[in-house]
């Protein structure tokens, strides 16, 4: 079988896929060989991946099996329901003197607890109050929008910064919500390969849709960096396809450092998908 290198797995595989012309879910790879970037140049090794294209029928089985998946989820679901039905039905009913003699006892205890009832209420109405402030000073402490993901619906500076260039605007913006979450539509403005490494990125990102080359940024420049597509889970649901300048994207990613030189803001890439 055909054996890629390169100086990572990821290069390897990028290599492998390149040559045989296929993408990564039409194909079987087997990781012969890590590789080691070395000590000083010393005891380098490049990795090895086995690459072997699936065939014909192991392509169709492979499309079948989600379809095969959701068949024995909906057949395991039906046996439940009937199963559980049956059960129902089968639990036995109280008799009626049963219910009568319960129903005695639950008098007579009722009236012996009817005075302790009483001076429980007091006690349990102050130390319900008591552990309702505590609940809401612990809630207190933890603001829902911190922790929810920043959207033009949902946040109103997020959507001014998407329309504005302002410096202070954005560093401002970048202070108070780094490490937070942000959700938007944006587009690829450029994208440019690392020396050596066909499949390391780094990625210019607009907001908005896509109007041409000449078109004037609007808001921030936000940059992924250091970008491996091929083994990324934030870039999966592009399956192999070739990412290019001009493509719009829906993002989803964690705020970074701003980079007042450059007039950057640096995201790290949870979720990018084609739009």
């Amino acid at each position: 079988m055909p054996i890629y290198k390169g100086k990572n797995v990821d290069e390897a595989i990028e290599n492998g896929l390149y040559e045989l012309n296929l993408k990564k879910n039409e194909v079987k790879i087997n990781i012969i060989e890590e590789g080691n970037a070395g000590v000083f140049g010393f005891f380098e090794k490049e990795a090895e991946v086995e690459i072997t294209p699936l065939s014909p029928l192991e392509l169709k089985v492979k499309k079948l099996i989600p379809y095969l998946i959701g068949v024995a989820v909906i057949f395991i679901i039906l046996l439940l329901v009937l199963f559980g039905g049956n059960s129902d039905k089968s639990t036995s009913v109280p008799t009626s003197t049963s219910t009568e003699t319960s129903s005695i006892v639950e008098k007579s205890v009722e009236k012996t607890n009817e005075a302790s009832s009483t001076s429980q209420s007091s006690t349990s109405i102050s130390s319900s109050s008591t552990s309702t402030s505590s609940s809401s000073t612990e809630y207190s402490s933890t603001s829902p929008a911190q922790s929810a993901v920043i959207t033009t619906e949902n946040n109103e500076e997020f959507k001014a910064l998407l329309q504005t260039e302002d410096s202070n605007t954005i560093i401002d913006f970048v202070q108070k919500h780094k490490g937070q979450i942000i959700e938007f539509d944006g587009h690829i403005a450029d994208i440019a390969h690392y020396k050596n490494y066909k499949t390391k990125f780094d990625m210019l990102i607009y907001g908005g849709n896509y109007l041409g080359a000449e078109q004037a940024p609007s808001g921030p420049n936000f940059k992924f960096v250091n970008i491996t597509t091929v083994s990324n889970a934030a870039f999966n649901s592009f399956n192999g396809e070739n990412i290019s300048k001009g493509q719009n994207v829906h993002i989803k990613a964690q705020i970074g450092n701003y980079n007042s030189t450059q007039d950057l803001v640096y995201l790290s890439p949870i979720e990018v998908s084609p739009r």
